[in-house]
């Protein structure tokens, strides 16, 4: 099992890249924005639940914080759009 959990940072960012690759090459404008949504928050949670799970270290500081940066991006930018827009 620890051996296993070595890997699973690695696993975690190829998830998460993997997901965008998909998302744009396949999904985007072929199927409904609730589709790709979902699409996303299902591979963005698989992939932080990779990331909680794996061993201690540099590699799972550096993935966590990667990740808790976009997601925090991610909301502030919605928020500026959605008040640039009312």
């Amino acid at each position: 099992m620890i051996k296993l959990r070595k890997y699973l940072g690695i696993v975690s960012i190829i998830i998460f890249t993997s997901a965008f690759l998909i998302m744009q090459i396949f999904l985007i404008g072929k199927v409904s924005g609730a589709i790709v949504t979902a699409f996303l928050i299902i591979a963005v949670g698989i992939s932080v639940l990779l990331a909680l799970f794996s061993l201690k270290g540099r590699l799972k500081k550096t993935i966590l914080s990667l990740y808790g940066i976009l997601i925090v991006g991610y909301i502030t930018i919605s928020i500026l759009f959605a008040v640039a827009h009312m």
